[in-house]
């Protein structure tokens, strides 16, 4: 089929067609193998949009937590080398304000949420991969700017979330609209999507392979779709190029110097313990937040009570967060914090210990119970307070001989890759942020030990096992009972159509395998459209075709009225 046929049948949302300039720039209508040269405008446009979310988010989230948690509560949590380095751990100015604050914050921002986009409460992830599975073309463009808001008012003010969900369902929702506003295949808005998805998270942890990777693991449990990594990689690396632009190309947890004389026999032993006590607290994490998330589903089912649900959990955040340092907002300034040496060597264990446990109950209060952030962060944070207190208690031991750094990078992508089954994803993305290649080894170790301990569990309950079941009936278009009338609809007329083909044609219906195996069709709506071609009683029957071997030869005759001159479009 020429191009010129198909940019004059692509049609945008609005139903009016693209212009011949502009269709040419996206993917073919339809096609199923589209050249990456398709995909660069649509792939490179998505990055930029998806790094000015990330953006956006960072911005706005930064000036949240100085607004709110600092000058208000009078509370200074640690701070990324990004946001000017971590800060000593001092008590709070006004302890007293700092629950209250963080329900303001939640009050707010779920109030803001339920009113304009109800899909953008919780963790954001999620619903992105169950848009790509299910209706990719459905996620409204308001999630972008109401995501970003709830979750920077919701982490900004205290609530225990991470940056990645905002930033994956911000961009995931622009890969969406896109999509229809193009009139994109169901296959290619999925492509659009998870492409989004990518690039805003490599965007705003400043690892571009590590979003690209992530965004083909992350749809299923036992696959990956290595289809989606060239246009990932174009869209993730377009968004770093412009989040860098902005804030800076410096790793997100800093560049730090090797602590130690290097790896020795220990380090590899205890980098085996790190990765089962990491496996263990994912498991422990995913439980946590799955039972205060479905029984916060359950229970809370009117407005009001959806919104007092996050105020509830963000007042236990904030004084659990006045005990336990790295609750309060992302943690990811704790995570730098802990790859000192001699900070980690002055903590005690009972604080170290303390750490992954207080981040687990946090996360699950406040994003479980329906306020907006991310869980895949809170997971990295609670890995490094593991990794952390391994090394530590290596440390008494004298196994390790080099710094808390590399545990706390491999604890990092231990506890998260196996339970989001994106282990090369995680793996890579740990190791960007600190700009350490060399913890890939030691990092594989802890992952395959940590795979051993989570079995199955899983934190995204939309992934499907594999890309098999994509192509289930339920997981394609018609999964609505409107779409399953319109297919069956469509299916009728073309039988009605074939049928009435066969009679101007002088054939026997019952000969053309067609339309002889398919049922004769119920009685449907359909039928005002496609009105049926048997006679009315009042007319003379047909005469019946030549009975002799060979093909029938049609007379010269004028149409039945029945047929109609073409197939509508």
């Amino acid at each position: 089929m020429s191009w010129k046929r198909t940019s004059t049948g692509r049609r945008s949302a609005s139903g009016r067609p693209l212009p011949r300039a502009a269709a040419r720039l996206f993917p073919a209508p339809g096609a199923s193998n589209d050249p990456l040269s398709r995909w660069i405008a649509p792939a490179l446009l998505i990055g930029m949009v998806a790094g000015l979310g990330a953006v956006a988010l960072f911005g706005l989230l930064h000036l949240c937590t100085g607004l709110l948690l600092e000058h208000v509560a009078g509370f200074r949590p640690y701070l990324t080398s990004a946001e000017g380095g971590p800060r000593d751990l001092v008590p709070s100015e006004r302890p007293w304000a700092v629950p209250l604050v963080a329900a303001g914050g939640a009050l707010l921002a779920t109030a803001f949420a339920v009113w304009l986009a109800p899909e953008a409460r919780g963790h954001g992830t999620d619903a992105a991969i169950a848009a790509a599975h299910h209706d990719p073309t459905g996620m409204r463009g308001r999630v972008t700017v109401v995501k970003l808001v709830a979750s920077a008012l919701t982490i900004g003010s205290g609530g225990s979330g991470g940056t990645e969900g905002p930033a994956a369902q911000i961009s995931a929702a622009f890969g969406s609209v896109i999509a229809r506003r193009t009139g994109m295949s169901r296959e290619q808005a999925r492509t659009a999507l998870v492409i989004g998805l990518a690039s805003g998270v490599g965007a705003i942890f400043q690892a571009p392979l590590g979003g690209a990777l992530l965004g083909a693991e992350l749809l299923y449990r036992k696959d990956m779709d290595v289809r989606v990594l060239p246009k990932a990689l174009l869209a993730a690396c377009a968004g770093w190029l412009v989040f860098g632009a902005v804030y800076g190309f410096a790793p997100v947890l800093g560049r730090h110097t090797a602590d130690g004389p290097g790896f020795g026999a220990g380090d590899f032993v205890l980098i085996a313990v790190t990765g089962v006590l990491c496996g263990l607290a994912g498991r422990l994490y995913t439980t946590t937040f799955y039972a205060v998330h479905l029984r916060a589903e359950a229970r809370v089912r009117s407005v009001p009570a959806r919104i007092a649900a996050p105020v509830a959990g963000a007042l236990l955040v904030g004084v659990l967060g006045l005990l336990v340092p790295g609750v309060l907002g992302t943690g990811y300034g704790l995570m730098e914090a802990l790859t000192d040496r001699d900070l980690v060597a002055g903590l005690p264990v009972l604080l170290l210990l303390a750490i992954p446990l207080a981040k687990i109950a946090g996360t699950a209060l406040t994003v479980g119970s329906g306020g907006s952030g991310g869980i895949f962060g809170p997971c990295m944070v609670v890995g490094a307070g593991t990794g952390a207190l391994a090394w530590r208690l290596g440390e008494a031991l004298h196994l390790p001989s080099a710094g808390p750094l590399p545990y706390v990078v491999v604890g990092m992508a231990a506890c998260l890759g196996p339970v989001a089954n994106a282990p090369l994803g995680v793996l890579v993305m740990a190791t960007e942020m600190v700009a350490d290649a060399s913890l890939l080894g030691p990092g594989m170790l802890a992952v395959l030990c940590a795979s051993a301990v989570t079995g199955r569990t899983t934190l995204y309950r939309s992934q499907l096992e594999s890309r098999k079941d994509d192509e289930t009936p339920e997981n394609r278009p018609g999964t609505t009972p409107f779409l399953d009338l319109e297919r069956d609809l469509d299916l009728e007329r073309e039988r009605d159509l074939e049928r009435d083909l066969d009679l101007h044609l002088g054939l026997d219906p019952a000969r053309n395998p067609a339309t002889a195996a398919a049922p004769s069709p119920t009685p449907t709506p359909s039928s005002s459209l496609s009105p049926s071609p048997s006679p009315s009683s009042d007319e003379e029957p047909r005469p019946s075709p030549d009975p002799r071997p060979g093909p029938a030869v049609p007379p010269m005759a004028q149409p039945s009225p029945s047929a109609p001159a073409c197939a509508s479009d």
